[in-house]
C-alpha cells in the first residue's frame, strides 16, 4: 500500500500489468523449466506466482526510487522488499568455471526424472530413484557402474527396478558391508490421491507432503534377486518392513559402522530426526542360529523443535549428524550439525550440542559429508531458485567454496567412499530433466 501511494496508482497498475502479462508469464515458464522438479522427494521448487509478485514489487520499488529521487535528491532508502531480500527473484548469470569437478557424465537416461543417488561401499553400484517414462511416481533402482581399464567411471549399466508397483519410493541407501539396502516406500499402502513427496507448490509458500503410508524397508542379499532379474529387469526382493507406525518415515541412512540408522519421521506430528540402533533377529534352523533380517530398536528423538528437520547423515566417525531445518518456519531451509550424545555402552541417547552452519535468506539443503569428516557439501538458492548450485563448507560453517556453475538445478550431492567422485542430481541434461550425474572431484580452494 505504501508503494502504491508513493509512486501513484498509475505506475503501480503498470507494474502489476507488466508482470502479469502473457509475455512475462511465458518467460517465467521457460525459466521454470530449468528449476527443480516439483514432487521430487527432497526437491525444492519456487512458486511461480510468488516470484511474479516479487518481481512486481521490485519494479515498484525501482519506480519509487526514481520518484523520490526526482523530488528530494539522494535521500532515499536502498532497502529491498522482503521477497527480494530473501532471494526469491534473484537469478544471476552463470559466471565462473567448474574447477573442482571434471569429466561430468550423465548416468541415467530413459527416465522422465531421476535422482537422489548413493554409492555402494565398494563403489561398483549405485541406488537411486527414477520415474519411468509416462509415470509420475518414483520407483527404486540399482545399477552397476561401468568402468574402464583404469577403474574410472564411464557410465551405468541398465538399471534394475527393485520396488513393486504401485508405490512411491525414495531415499535408498547401502549398508556399510554392501549386503543390505534400505529405502522408504508406500508398498502396500499407496494412496493415489495423496500428494507426491517433496516440496509442493502450495499457495505462496513451500510445503512438504508426507504420505502416511511411507515406511522404511530393508532387504538382505539384494544382489541375488538383482542378478536373477538382470540389467533392465524388475527384481522381486524379499523386503523386510522396519517401521509400522502409520506416519511418514523416510530420509534414512546408515552410520559408517552399521550400528545405527538415522531417519526423518512424523511420529510426533512434527517432522523430526530420529536414530535407531540396528538389530539382527536371530533365525533358528535345524543346525544353527543365524542372523536374521534387520530390525530397529525404539528410536531416539534427535530434534525437538517445531518445524521441519530432515535429511540427516552421519559423519564418517559416527559422532555427528548433518541435516537441514526449517527451524524458523519461514520456508528457508538452513544447514545444521549436531554432536551426538552416547551412554557408557556406546548407544545414542540424544544431542550434546547443535550448531547452525548457514543462516541467510536463501534455501540451503541436501547436505552431505565429505569422507574426510571436515567438509560438507550442499545445494543453495543463493543464485536463484531456478539455478540451485552446490557449495562446500567446512564442518564449522566457514570457508565456503562454490562447486557447480551450470544453468538449472544442481542438487542432492554425495561423495564416493574414497572422495574421488561427486555424484549429484542435475538439470544440465540435454532435455533439462533431472538426472543423475557423476564427475571426478578435487578439493576446491577455499575463500
Amino acid at each position: 500500500m505504501m508503494i502504491r501511494q508513493a509512486i501513484g496508482k498509475r505506475k503501480y497498475k503498470f507494474a502489476i500489468r507488466f508482470f502479469n502479462s502473457e509475455k512475462m508469464k511465458g518467460d517465467m515458464k521457460k525459466r521454470n523449466a530449468l528449476s527443480v522438479d516439483s514432487g521430487f522427494s527432497d526437491r525444492f521448487s519456487a512458486y511461480e506466482d510468488g516470484r511474479v509478485k516479487a518481481l512486481a514489487l521490485m519494479l515498484c520499488s525501482l519506480l519509487l526510487l526514481c520518484t523520490i529521487g526526482c523530488v528530494s535528491g539522494p535521500k532515499y532508502s536502498t532497502t529491498l522488499p522482503p521477497a527480494i531480500a530473501q532471494g526469491v527473484v534473484t537469478e544471476e548469470p552463470i559466471v565462473g568455471r567448474e574447477t573442482a569437478i571434471t569429466n561430468a557424465i550423465q548416468l541415467t537416461i530413459g527416465f522422465d526424472k531421476a535422482g537422489e543417488s548413493y554409492f555402494s561401499p565398494d563403489m561398483n553400484w549405485i541406488i537411486f530413484q527414477g520415474a519411468p517414462k509416462g509415470q509420475s511416481q518414483y520407483q527404486m533402482y540399482v545399477a552397476k557402474l561401468i568402468k574402464d581399464a583404469n577403474g574410472d567411471i564411464t557410465g551405468l549399466d541398465k538399471p534394475t527396478q527393485i520396488s513393486p508397483e504401485p508405490s512411491r519410493n525414495t531415499c535408498g541407501y547401502f549398508s556399510p558391508d554392501g549386503k543390505t539396502i534400505i529405502f522408504a516406500s508406500t508398498i502396500g499402502r499407496e494412496k493415489t490421491d495423496e500428494p507426491s513427496s517433496g516440496y509442493q507448490r502450495q499457495g505462496g509458500n513451500y510445503r512438504w507432503a508426507f504420505p502416511d503410508g511411507m515406511e522404511l524397508f530393508s532387504c538382505d542379499d539384494w544382489q541375488l534377486a538383482v542378478a536373477k532379474a538382470g540389467p533392465g529387469g524388475k527384481a522381486t526382493l524379499k523386503l523386510n518392513q522396519l517401521t509400522k507406525n502409520d506416519v511418514y518415515d523416510a530420509e534414512c541412512a546408515f552410520s559408517n559402522d552399521g550400528r545405527f540408522i538415522c531417519f526423518g519421521s512424523n511420529q510426533n506430528n512434527n517432522l523430526d530426526i530420529f536414530v535407531s540402533r540396528v538389530l539382527r533377529i536371530s533365525a533358528v534352523n535345524a543346525s544353527a542360529i543365524t542372523a536374521g533380517p534387520l530390525a530397529l530398536e525404539p528410536p531416539v528423538r534427535i530434534t525437538t523443535f517445531d518445524g521441519y528437520d530432515g535429511g540427516p547423515f552421519f559423519s564418517p566417525d559416527g559422532k555427528h549428524l548433518v541435516y537441514r531445518s526449517d527451524r524458523r518456519k519461514n520456508d528457508l531451509l538452513q544447514i545444521f550439525v549436531c554432536d551426538l550424545a552416547f551412554d557408557a555402552t556406546g548407544n545414542v541417547t540424544g544431542v550434546a550440542a547443535e550448531h547452525q552452519l548457514t543462516n541467510d535468506a536463501t534455501v540451503n539443503w541436501g547436505p552431505f559429508w565429505h569422507p574426510d569428516g571436515r567438509h560438507i557439501i550442499y545445494a543453495t538458492s543463493k543464485h536463484g531458485h531456478a539455478n540451485y548450485e552446490l557449495y562446500m563448507i567446512r564442518s564449522d560453517g566457514t570457508h565456503p567454496a562454490r562447486i557447480t556453475y551450470s544453468a538449472g538445478a544442481d542438487v542432492l550431492p554425495v561423495f564416493s567412499p574414497d572422495g574421488k567422485y561427486l555424484m549429484w542430481t542435475s538439470k544440465r541434461s540435454s532435455d533439462h530433466t533431472s538426472q543423475v550425474f557423476v564427475a571426478k572431484f578435487k578439493m576446491p580452494e577455499e575463500e
